[in-house]
């Protein structure tokens, strides 16, 4: 018997025919056997939906596409009539889903694609993500991998936030629950317990705190050193708290019964525990001729030139630099290394320009006609000037003294300051800045009489190649 025999003989057995069929509820084409609808056909549905594609037995069963009237249209493999295997589901509102099904249902392996872009490709159970999946919220900007459970992120897993923010560690039924890790953008840190989505207020920085002295006094001129620590509810200095960004801004002190006339209210200002201040740029005073000071939370103290005034020398103060306003944290410090107070044009407004061009005119106000001062407006013989050696080192002494008032003019005024130090990280950490410090600085005139910023006069060495 030959396969042509074979199969005529089944076509006259099973009486295989094409034909339609209709009723109130829906209209068939395609094929039949034995009174049932068979192979390929197409299902109209009176209310507008149909399907196309593979029947067994009277049943849709096998591949083909479906679409209903509220816009929704699925392509892929059929049993019973229900989706069930690999297929495609292209909703009315724009959203699609790919992967397995078992009967109507997402299960296995699949992609979901929402309306508002949000993505999901992992693993379904019962029509919900459930196992291993990544969700990428595109409207929230963040992104989750790692374990679900019916719907929700549940066991270990990563979180990344539209901030740039991180937490790795465990969830709790779309919570972040038990042991985990965040981390900052800007490289804050916490590891530890997390407990209904939150770090417990007492694992989270409390404070800063000057360290050393709140108030200083210094000398026009000088720069001063300044450290700030982050402290535990217990006191203790947060060693892990690195990255947080701390800003330093200078304000002049304004008398509140005396301000000065040019003081308005178009100056930018900040209130502080010392009184409220205008806002003034701070610098940095580098290293200058190689030499290098350590006035730093000392309290200001003058050098009288008595006994001091042979052998001694002036090295020019350097201008001030600009200052690296905001620092970041490492191991819950913070630290500006010679800090100084520049002149500037608000400091020029508020201050008397006669007191700022030269302290020492103030001093000399009032003082009779004739009084002597210093040497340089002393009426000096030759002799005293030149002939001897007492006479050469007042002129001299006198001479670099002009020049050091004439450098200081580089620097603010004396007069009452005030340092702030506050916490600007952007995004805050968990929606928390620490409170800002402050620390009172006094700036006291040099005196003119005074070595300050006189040095031992330096020896110059004199190698045998000079002398040749």
């Amino acid at each position: 018997v030959t396969t042509t025999d074979k199969k005529q003989w089944y076509q006259r057995r099973v009486a295989i025919t094409a034909g339609v069929y209709k009723n109130s509820f829906y209209t068939y084409e395609g094929e039949w056997v034995d009174g049932l609808k068979h192979g390929e056909g197409r299902l109209s549905m009176k209310n507008g939906g149909y399907y196309k594609g593979d029947f067994q037995r009277g049943e849709i069963r096998g591949k083909g596409e479906r679409s209903w009237i509220n816009g929704d249209f699925y392509r892929g493999e059929f049993e019973g009539g229900e989706l069930h295997g690999d297929g495609v589901m292209v909703y009315g509102d724009g959203s699609r889903y790919e992967g397995f099904w078992v009967y109507n249902r997402y299960e296995g392996m699949g992609i979901l694609t929402l309306k508002n872009g949000d993505l999901y490709t992992g693993e379904f159970h019962r029509h919900k993500r459930h196992g291993e999946g990544k969700q990428i919220w595109k409207e929230k900007g963040s992104e989750y991998e790692g374990g679900w459970v019916a719907g929700k992120p549940h066991g270990s897993g990563i979180m990344k936030y539209k901030d740039g923010g991180k937490y790795e560690g465990q969830f709790s039924h779309g919570l972040r629950q038990g042991q985990g890790t965040y981390t900052h953008i800007k490289g804050i840190t916490y590891s530890g317990l997390w407990i209904n989505d939150d770090i417990p207020p007492e694992e989270l920085p409390q404070h800063m705190v000057v360290v050393g002295a709140t108030e200083l006094e210094i000398y026009q001129g000088e720069g001063l050193d300044l450290e700030i620590a982050i402290l535990h509810t217990n006191g203790d200095v947060m060693e892990g708290e690195t990255g947080r960004q701390i800003m330093i801004t200078g304000g002049f002190l304004i008398p509140p019964d005396n301000p000065p006339k040019s003081f308005s209210d178009d100056h930018e200002k900040f209130n502080s525990p010392f009184g409220d201040a205008v806002v003034i740029p701070l610098g940095f005073k580098p290293d200058f001729d190689g030499l290098s000071e350590t006035p730093s939370a000392a309290t200001a103290t003058d050098t009288s030139s008595k006994g001091e005034k042979q052998g001694m020398e002036y090295v020019a103060l350097p201008t001030p630099e600009p200052i690296d306003m905001v620092k970041s944290s490492k191991c819950g410090h913070v630290n500006w290394s010679r800090v100084t107070i520049p002149r500037c044009e608000t400091l020029d407004q508020l201050t008397d320009d006669d007191d700022v061009a030269n302290p020492e005119d103030t001093k000399q106000k009032g003082k009779k006609k004739g009084t002597k001062t210093s040497p340089m407006n002393t009426k000096s013989t030759n002799k005293d000037r030149v002939g001897s050696a007492e006479g050469r080192d007042k002129w001299k002494m006198s001479g670099m003294r002009a020049e050091r008032e004439k450098d200081l003019q580089k620097y603010g005024p004396p007069g009452n300051y005030v340092i702030r130090l506050e916490d600007v990280t952007e995004p805050p950490f968990f929606e928390q800045r620490l409170s800002p410090v402050y620390v009172r600085v006094i700036v006291n005139r040099v005196k003119h009489s005074s070595t300050k910023f006189f040095i031992p006069k330096r020896t110059s060495v004199v190698t045998t190649t000079d002398k040749k």
